[in-house]
């Protein structure tokens, strides 16, 4: 299958946003962090998660820690590193982006959940792969994290309100749903497809979605969507004169490029994000649809790719920079 994992560790949620309320607010009230432990996340993780994350901090006291990431990244070594840094035995629980949304790269997992392992044994793991289904090769068999959850509407191109949560068995028992229905106590699934009234139109539609994946090629169009997000940024790198946030080999299906200087912003070193906005919503004027991020001082858009687009788009977006610039 697409995910490479047993059906009934494979729960269905609306968002990720949901699945990873779920297993947060079940670790909470099954593990019961105090002050004396601490919880870590990347410091360019999703913003809801963020707010999550420092909700229970506040309700437990425990130690909120972020793993810094500077841009631009020169390759995974400094990640690694701020990871292992940030590491400490009284790390209880670990939430890591498959592929950060707000500054886009594929952090390799599977060193960074062995860093977990070597120097957090008793941490639970989990892993935001919110752009994972789609974006990256993905094989659950046997999970590098605890549990992780993804969305189906994004490269999937299911319909929203779908997305999936994967976790290890040994965890089921005390995983509750955040709405306690008729479904609960009879077993893990039934707790989380009974939660009420629900509509299960979105899920009941990815049926549909595989077979359209059957006949485009699902690895084809991962392929397609890396190759297009890297070839889009090498062309607006060349003619802007900048460079990519992240190596071309830790490029997905978004890519991270440095905007050239714009004289509107004036001349400072450090731009910020009511920097980005000016610019994002300039283009956005021009009927270009393109997030721009303000990363360690630095001006960045960030590109996505998919199988229905081509080089031409990408180089509308240069153009209107160069305009800008």
């Amino acid at each position: 299958g697409l995910l490479e994992c047993r059906p009934q560790d494979l729960l269905p949620m609306p968002n990720a946003t949901t699945a990873l309320n779920t297993v947060v607010r079940s670790w909470q009230r099954h593990y019961k962090p105090g002050p004396e432990h601490r919880i870590l996340t990347l410091s360019v993780a999703y913003g809801s998660t963020k707010k999550l994350l420092r909700q229970v901090s506040s309700e437990c006291g425990a130690q909120l820690d972020e793993v810094v990431v500077e841009f631009p990244l020169p390759d995974e070594g400094p990640v690694l590193d701020a990871l292992s840094n940030a590491l400490r035995p009284e790390t209880k629980l670990v939430v890591l982006d498959a592929v950060p949304s707000n500054a886009p790269f594929v952090l390799p997992l599977e060193e960074a959940v062995a860093l977990c392992r070597k120097q957090s044994p008793d941490a639970f793991v989990i892993i935001d792969g919110a752009h994972a289904l789609g974006g990256l090769p993905l094989n659950l068999r046997r999970p590098l994290a605890d549990a992780f959850v993804t969305n189906c509407h994004k490269w999937f191109c299911g319909p929203k309100g779908s997305a999936l949560l994967h976790i290890r068995e040994e965890h089921q028992s005390w995983l509750h749903p955040l709405s306690i229905s008729h479904g609960f106590g009879s077993d893990t699934a039934s707790g989380f497809y009974w939660t009420g009234l629900s509509d299960f139109t979105s899920w009941l539609a990815l049926d549909s979605v595989l077979e359209f994946w059957d006949v485009a090629g699902f690895d084809s169009q991962r392929i397609y969507s890396q190759y297009m997000a890297i070839n889009a940024a090498e062309m607006l790198t060349d003619a802007w004169g900048t460079d990519v946030g992240v190596p071309l080999h830790l490029i997905g299906p978004m890519a991270l490029v440095e905007l050239p200087a714009i004289p509107a912003l004036g001349s400072g070193s450090g731009m910020s994000y009511e920097q980005a906005e000016i610019v994002q919503n300039a283009l956005y004027r021009r009927k270009i649809e393109v997030p721009v991020k303000a990363l360690s001082g630095r001006l960045y858009v960030r590109i996505s790719a998919h199988i229905y687009n081509h080089i031409e788009e990408y180089e509308v977006l240069r153009d209107a920079v160069l305009e800008l610039s």
